[in-house]
C-alpha cells in the first residue's frame, strides 16, 4: 500500500507539471494535434515495455481510451478556446465530486456525509488554489459546459478501469492505441505542424508522452486497482496545487496565504474522507468476521 500511494503522488507531481508543458506544446501546435503525437508516444513507450503485445479487443479497454485519453483531452482543450482556464481548472478538479456521486448512485458503494464534507472541502481549497486572489469569474456557457465534459469523462474513464480488474503493460498500451485512433479524425491535415517544432516543444511533448502518458496512466491506474478508485480519484485534488506550487517556484514567488489556506483545505477534506474510508472498511472487516463465526459455529440442534 506505501508503495502505491508513493507512485499515485509521483503521478500527481507529474500532472501537476504537465500543464506548464502542455502551455508550451499548444503555443506551436493545434491541441488535438499535440494530443496525437502526446499519445502515440505514450502507445510505443508502453507497446515496447509489453513486449509489443498490447491487448486491445477488449471492450473495457476501448471505452477507457475514449474516455480517458481522446475525450477527456477533446472537452479540456476545446473548453480552454472559450473560457478562461481559472473555469476550466476548477471545474474540471470537480471530478472527485462527481466519481462519488456516480459511485454512490450507480455503482451502489456505501457513503457517508463525512465522505461529501471531505470531497467538497477539498473541492473548495482547490478553488481557493486557483483563483489565488482572482476573484473574478468570466462565466461562459459553452466553455464551462465543455470543462464539465472532461470531469465527467474522467468518471467515466474510472469506472472502465476499475471494471478491468488488473492492468498490465498490455492494457495500457491498449488503451493508449485506441486513444491515438479516436484522435487521428482530428490531426488529419495537421501534420505539416511537425516542421515549426523546436527542441523546447519536443522535449516537452516527450515529457506529456512518455511520462505523462505511458508512465503516469500505468502507475495511476495501478493505484485504482490497489487503493481503490475513491481514494485515487480524490488524489486528483492535490494536481492544480502541485501546478500552483511549481509556477511559484520558477517565478521564485512566495505562496500567498490563499494558495497557504487552499492547500490546508484540501489537506483537511481528504483527511477526513480517508479516514471515513477506514471506519468503513474497518466495519465491513469486523461484518464479515462475525458472519464466518456465525457460519462455523456449531448448531445447538
Amino acid at each position: 500500500m506505501i508503495l502505491e500511494r508513493f507512485f499515485a503522488w509521483l503521478v500527481v507531481v507529474f500532472w501537476g507539471i504537465s500543464f506548464l508543458a502542455t502551455k508550451v506544446v499548444v503555443q506551436v501546435l493545434d491541441p488535438f494535434f499535440a494530443g496525437f503525437l502526446r499519445f502515440i508516444f505514450a502507445f510505443f513507450f508502453l507497446f515496447l515495455i509489453s513486449g509489443g503485445r498490447p491487448k486491445l479487443f477488449n471492450k473495457n479497454i476501448v471505452m477507457a481510451g475514449f474516455w480517458g485519453v481522446f475525450s477527456y483531452f477533446a472537452f479540456e482543450n476545446s473548453a480552454l478556446m472559450f473560457t478562461e482556464p481559472t473555469n476550466a481548472a476548477i471545474i474540471v478538479s470537480s471530478a472527485p465530486v462527481f466519481f462519488l456521486l456516480f459511485s454512490h448512485l450507480v455503482q451502489k458503494k456505501k457513503t457517508t456525509s463525512k465522505m461529501y464534507l471531505g470531497v467538497i472541502l477539498s473541492f473548495l481549497g482547490v478553488a481557493l488554489v486557483v483563483l489565488n486572489g482572482r476573484f473574478v469569474l468570466k462565466l461562459n456557457p459553452l466553455g464551462d459546459l465543455l470543462a464539465f465534459g472532461a470531469a465527467l469523462s474522467w468518471v467515466f474513464y474510472t469506472h472502465h478501469i476499475e471494471s478491468l480488474g488488473s492492468l498490465s503493460f498490455r492494457e495500457n498500451a491498449g488503451i493508449m492505441f485506441w486513444g491515438v485512433v479516436f484522435f487521428l479524425p482530428f490531426s488529419a491535415g495537421k501534420f505539416q505542424q511537425i516542421r515549426e517544432m523546436n527542441s523546447i516543444v519536443v522535449i516537452s511533448l516527450l515529457y506529456l508522452g512518455l511520462v505523462c502518458s505511458g508512465l503516469a496512466y500505468f502507475l495511476w491506474n495501478k493505484a485504482i486497482e490497489r487503493l481503490g478508485s475513491r481514494t485515487t480519484t480524490n488524489m486528483i485534488y492535490y494536481i492544480p496545487v502541485v501546478t500552483a506550487v511549481a509556477e511559484h517556484l520558477l517565478k521564485l514567488k512566495l505562496p500567498s496565504a490563499l494558495l497557504v489556506g487552499g492547500v490546508v483545505l484540501v489537506v483537511i477534506g481528504l483527511l477526513i474522507f480517508e479516514r471515513e474510508v477506514h471506519y468503513e472498511t474497518e466495519d465491513s472487516t469486523r461484518g464479515m468476521r462475525k458472519d464466518r463465526t456465525e457460519e462455523t459455529r456449531p448448531s445447538a440442534d
